[in-house]
């Protein structure tokens, strides 16, 4: 009976190592094979227990109309079909719970449903940054509209990199309240319709 708490104990602590070892691996291979797309986000700092160099995402838009014979429920898994612009901004064709054979699509889970709409929530929903580089502002109530990067496939996927007006947050300056607010009444749906692929500078 007492080695029993102990037995427990190992095997919890195995399938952590494990999780944890899968995980790294899929996000390793994503950045060498997933396709790159962009997507409008906000960013914050969330709870003390996830890691001081990582900030917490939120995919603007994140919500387009349910192709299911029945109405989802929250919580359900789905899959969302999105379509790269040819700046690289990807938008919402459909919500399905059934896997598309072709095309990309991210696998999410709806939080909300009304009038043959689903929201879902995507979940890579973090990115990793030098937060001693990153103004505070970016993620204390920050108005305008930053570009995520992420990297895509199969489903799953990695953001890579956060962006204001294409220079990197761990780098780039919020601007002055009214250039936020006017950044921020652009509607999503107009972001990216250039022809130009909006691709973020490499960093030096």
């Amino acid at each position: 009976m007492k080695y029993r708490k102990w037995i427990v104990f190992a095997l919890v602590a195995i399938g952590a190592i494990v999780s944890q070892f899968f995980v790294q691996q899929r996000y390793t291979s994503l950045l060498q094979v997933g396709s790159e797309y962009q997507w409008p986000v906000s960013i914050s700092r969330r709870a003390s227990w996830i890691p001081s160099d990582y900030l917490h995402v939120t995919f603007l838009g994140a919500q387009g109309p349910w192709m299911g014979e029945r109405a989802p429920v929250e919580q359900q898994e789905a899959y969302v079909v999105v379509v790269p612009k040819p700046s690289g901004l990807l938008t919402v064709k459909e919500v399905t719970p059934h896997r598309p054979d072709s095309g990309e699509y991210i696998l999410a889970r709806i939080t909300r449903y009304e009038n043959g709409i689903a929201e879902f929530q995507i979940p890579f929903d973090r990115v990793k940054v030098d937060l001693s580089k990153v103004n505070p502002q970016f993620y204390k109530g920050y108005k305008g509209t930053l570009l995520a990067t992420l990297k895509v496939k199969d489903g799953h996927g990695v953001v890579t990199g956060v962006y204001s007006k294409g220079v990197s947050i761990e780098i780039a300056k919020p601007g002055s309240i009214e250039e936020q607010e006017r950044d921020s009444r652009i509607p999503l749906e107009e972001l990216g319709n250039g022809d130009g692929k909006i691709t973020p500078p490499v960093e030096e």
